[in-house]
């Protein structure tokens, strides 16, 4: 269901059908069906969200970032203002005092001057957590394709021939234009998740240091050990993996720390659970570069 952030990877299908999802996962049709409604039901997926491409507004720098502030007072100030920063794309809030922001810049150097900024106005430690340089659609966008994609931006899976009718166009087109969005890499599709709303389940990272050399080594011992609770990891600087997992208990992301210290290759490992995913509020800087380029 594309929970694989702001990736850009090649997505071509807005609505995976359950037959897919479940031969992905090893499961059976009904099974599939009958979780994902309940998930939205729930409101645990809260909706599908389009997001363009924010090299196509000549931001070409995606970095990651956790803060530390100094009290809780501080980070509930912050967060209480998170809409309001240009280029966040979104905040992850931990337990306790811990926060991290993806920031977009037009370069590495912008992005990390807005992440300084904001540590000095809030008195935030920053660490790093990586960057990466946003590739280049392979498609040019026109008028239509912007008011699609705003049509789409919040219901991602809405009906072909709804947009169709909204825009005054054709099935046939409207369907033509976002398979081109999807398919150059012009947009994304996910689904944006509610941790709050899950009942009975625990997301939490890992914050694992190693050395370089012993990355892969690492994760084969992860994967080993947490199996299908391990749900995604990344590297965002050289020594430093982040195994993203879930747990039914409070008990088990303290456990799953020491027992990854016991990991020959660990260096050092760090827990954040995650309390909730914030986005800017609407109509977000994103939306209002849409409409700008709708206008123009």
């Amino acid at each position: 269901m594309a929970f694989q952030g702001l990736t850009y990877s090649a997505y071509s299908n807005r609505h995976p059908s359950p037959a897919d999802i479940g031969k992905k996962l090893g499961l059976d049709e009904k099974t599939v069906r009958l979780r994902v409604r309940r998930m939205e039901d729930s409101g645990f997926v809260k909706y599908y969200q389009v997001m363009p491409n924010i090299a196509l507004f000549g931001l070409r720098s995606m970095a990651s970032y956790r803060f530390q502030a100094l009290n809780l007072s501080t980070k509930f100030a912050l967060l209480d203002r998170v809409h309001e920063i240009p280029g966040l794309i979104e905040t992850l809030d931990y337990l306790g005092p811990f926060l991290s922001a993806d920031l977009a810049g037009a370069s590495t150097e912008d992005a990390h001057g807005a992440a300084k900024k904001l540590a000095r106005k809030y008195e935030l430690d920053m660490f790093s957590l990586g960057n990466r340089v946003v590739r280049e659609p392979l498609a040019k966008l026109d008028r239509l394709d912007w008011r699609i994609i705003r049509q789409l931006r919040y219901d991602a899976r809405l009906e072909t021939k709804e947009i169709a009718k909204t825009l005054s166009t054709t099935p046939r087109m409207a369907g033509y234009r976002i398979s081109k969005l999807l398919n150059s890499g012009a947009v994304s599709i996910r689904a944006v998740i509610d941790p709050r709303k899950q009942a009975g389940l625990v997301f939490y990272d890992l914050e694992v240091a190693t050395n370089e050399e012993n990355h892969p080594r690492l994760i084969r011992s992860l994967r080993e050990r947490f199996g299908e609770k391990l749900w995604y990891i990344k590297n965002p600087s050289p020594g430093v993996t982040i195994a993203s997992l879930f747990s039914f208990t409070l008990e088990e992301p303290e456990e799953s720390v020491r027992g990854t210290l016991g990991i020959e290759e660990v260096r050092r490992c760090s827990l954040f659970i995650l309390k909730e995913v914030i986005e800017p509020r609407r109509l977000s800087w994103v939306d209002n570069l849409i409409e700008s380029k709708i206008s123009s």
